[in-house]
């Protein structure tokens, strides 16, 4: 098993648990099922890996299963800067997972941001789960005005449409995104 294989399985897993568990709904469910099938039928792609400066604070994470797996798997994946910040890869960073493993037809990445920093306002639409690996920071979400934290083992759920955004606690955010039809 790799890094991703082993980054994707575990994540596949606890997104899983949260959603069958008390705090879980029929659409987080579904989510979660659309994104383990995707995971098992998927295959690695051929694709150089690339880093991104933010990338570096995930190594200051403390250590938990999750954050573990995103460790190893960092290095082989392909970061990018993100089309909605102008900032050279400095205050976040993406890894679109499909780049480096077929998970058609869901689509899922890894989001890094720094700490304090804000992941800015912004809709699609696809559904979208998130899960939060690292420092849960304050996310707007779910058609909410707002910004809430998320319970220890929560996951964040956006409707096709809705407008959200995240901001960084005190240490590194980093969390899966997972968005399908």
């Amino acid at each position: 098993m790799t890094s991703v294989d082993h980054l994707l399985s575990i994540c596949a897993r606890e997104i899983e648990r949260r959603a069958n568990g008390p705090r879980g709904t029929d659409v987080l469910r579904e989510g979660a099922a659309a994104f383990s099938a995707a995971v098992a039928a998927g295959t690695p792609v051929d694709c150089s890996a690339e880093r991104q400066p933010v990338v570096d604070l995930i190594g200051d994470l403390a250590s938990s299963p999750l954050v573990d797996a995103a460790k190893a798997a960092a290095p082989a994946l392909h970061w990018t800067v993100s089309p909605r910040v102008d900032d050279q890869g400095e205050l976040t960073a993406l890894a679109p997972l499909n780049d480096v493993w077929s998970l058609a037809p869901v689509t899922a990445g890894l989001l890094v941001l720094r700490p304090g920093g804000t992941y800015p306002l912004h809709s699609h639409p696809p559904q979208e789960l998130y899960l939060p690996i690292a420092d849960g920071g304050r996310w707007r979400y779910g058609g909410e005005d707002s910004y809430r934290e998320i319970p220890e083992d929560g996951l964040v759920y956006n409707h096709p449409h809705d407008r959200h955004s995240i901001v960084a606690g005190s240490s590194v955010l980093l969390a899966i995104y997972v968005l399908w039809d």
